[in-house]
């Protein structure tokens, strides 16, 4: 629903003049819509190396994006070929190796039980830029199950050009010598960014999946649980783009995508970018801002009052639980 919603505004000529290049490593399921309100100004680029998530994403891209370009490769810490451990549930499988002690923990061996291994091939992250046309990455989405550290890693020089990363994080070792999440955030604050929200955590119990405020048959019946992962979402420092009020710009439409006014506008507002708003579109800071503001936020709480609303089919559904 919030496909394209910029296009008609201010920021959405900002967007025009600035495209974004997104890239989405581990495409299973999909490119993620976290930039759908600039779809037409996003060149949107995914790394699947799983032969069937490969056609499932190809055969459901999406005609919203500016550019889709799809690639059958891994994206690691170093090129060439390397180890692909799938327990039973593929979802799960890594270029690390799984510790069924955590799934003996929390009584999920499907994740972490070792049914095959793979050879794939990855390519580093700078590699992968260059199998475009691009020059830069603007916003990196990755989550490819514990490497995401070594990918980081080994392409400094492509993430110091990089404005946000949505990355996934975990904070218990689901695989042996994984990075947790202290680790990459760790490394991402060197480098320039910071820590813009936590996204989607997920919280695991010993049985089953019902967590607080659900009430289910499992022993014990009610319980809150361990959060295991979830992504972190770091932009860039604007410090960091002093003297580059294009990227600037560019930073804050991004902010403005995923729903961060504040922040775009504390951006805008800076010497330099308001300058370049003035002199490059005749424009001021909160003309830019409130009406994409004002469009989303609606469409946002439409969209949050549909999903109360839905939410409430399970939460009825499970008080049949709290029967005697």
């Amino acid at each position: 629903m919030f496909s394209n919603i910029f296009r008609p505004l201010p920021v959405g000529a900002l967007a025009e003049e600035y495209p974004i290049t997104s890239f989405d490593i581990g495409s299973r399921g999909g490119f993620q819509s976290d930039l759908s309100p600039i779809a037409f100004a996003v060149n949107a680029i995914g790394f699947e190396p799983d032969p069937a998530a490969y056609e499932d994403v190809k055969s459901s891209q999406d005609k919203k994006w500016r550019s889709v370009s799809l690639f059958r490769e891994g994206v690691s810490g170093k090129s060439g070929m390397r180890t692909l451990y799938v327990p039973e549930d593929p979802q799960s499988a890594s270029l690390l190796k799984h510790d069924p002690t955590i799934g003996q923990k929390f009584s999920k061996p499907q994740f972490f039980e070792l049914v095959r291994t793979e050879g794939v091939s990855t390519i580093t992250l700078g590699e992968a830029l260059d199998r475009t046309h691009h020059s830069t990455i603007d916003y990196l989405k990755i989550d490819i199950e514990g490497a995401e550290l070594e990918v980081f890693e080994s392409s400094q020089d492509i993430l110091e050009e990089a404005l946000a990363v949505k990355t996934e994080i975990s904070f218990i070792p689901f695989r042996s010598g994984q990075p947790l999440a202290n680790d990459v955030e760790r490394y991402l604050l060197s480098q320039g960014f910071e820590l813009m929200d936590i996204i989607g955590p997920r919280h695991w119990r010993r049985h089953g999946y019902l967590v607080h405020p659900y009430y289910s048959p499992e022993v014990p019946p009610y319980t809150r649980a361990q959060i295991v992962q979830a992504d972190y979402l770091m932009f860039r420092s604007p410090i960091t783009l002093q003297g580059k009020p294009a990227k600037q710009v560019q930073l804050a439409v991004i902010a403005m995508a995923l729903g961060y006014f504040d922040h775009a506008l504390m951006i805008l507002e800076s010497a330099e970018a308001a300058e370049h708003l003035r002199d490059e579109f005749g424009l001021t800071p909160l003309e830019v801002v409130a009406p994409a503001s004002n469009l989303y936020g609606r469409k946002a709480f439409l969209h949050s009052f549909y999903e109360q609303i839905r939410g409430l089919v399970p939460f009825l559904r499970y008080t049949r639980n709290l029967l005697p």
